[in-house]
């Protein structure tokens, strides 16, 4: 047993001596914890991504995306024309309103609440699905004069829109969403 101890330690120490002699100065680092956690990172930004541009795609021509006999083409369909009607109503007041006030502008239309059924939907109200519908109007029918966002009044939800130059989004993920959406599709 002990010749067998000498032949692997003497094998040890010729491979030692080898790699003391060779020219390679570097000598191979193990990966880091944060090089795992930047590929984490970075595959979770490419799924997010991928997530958000396929489900653009659909928002953006929905029978083209999931064929002309889908529920859900027709259900995503049906919304962007309840939404651009809105819009178009909301607009409507609004040119009014200018065309109507008097020269001190104190008579005014001051607030727009407009009933829509999307307003009864959960996954535009609570489930952060509504920020595809608006880049859908923002972007595809070029309606970007008004931006549409949701409120709560006396227990129920309305649909309500802001002068473009005065919106914020609630949060920074529809911001990168609208912004992703953006470059990817109309830059």
């Amino acid at each position: 047993m002990s010749q067998n101890f000498q032949e692997v330690l003497s094998n040890f120490s010729q491979k030692l001596a080898r790699f003391n002699k060779s020219s390679q100065t570097e000598r191979a680092v193990p990966p880091s914890k944060n090089s795992y956690y930047e590929e984490k990172l970075r595959e979770r930004g490419e799924k997010f991504r991928a997530s958000v541009l396929s489900t653009y795609k659909i928002y953006r021509a929905p029978f083209e995306a999931l064929g002309e006999q889908s529920d859900r083409a027709a259900s995503i369909d049906k919304d962007e024309q309840a939404l651009l009607k809105a819009y178009n109503l909301y607009k409507s007041c609004m040119d009014i309103d200018k065309e109507n006030q008097d020269e001190i502008g104190s008579t005014h239309i001051k607030n727009v609440e407009l009933y829509s059924p999307l307003a009864d939907k959960a996954s535009y109200t609570q489930g952060g699905q509504f920020i595809y519908l608006l880049c859908w109007l923002y972007f595809e029918q070029n309606s970007t004069e008004f931006m549409p966002f949701f409120k709560e009044i006396e227990n129920h939800t309305v649909l309500c829109f802001s002068p473009s130059e005065d919106f914020h989004f609630d949060d920074s993920h529809e911001r990168e969403i609208f912004e992703l959406i953006e470059a990817e599709f109309y830059s």
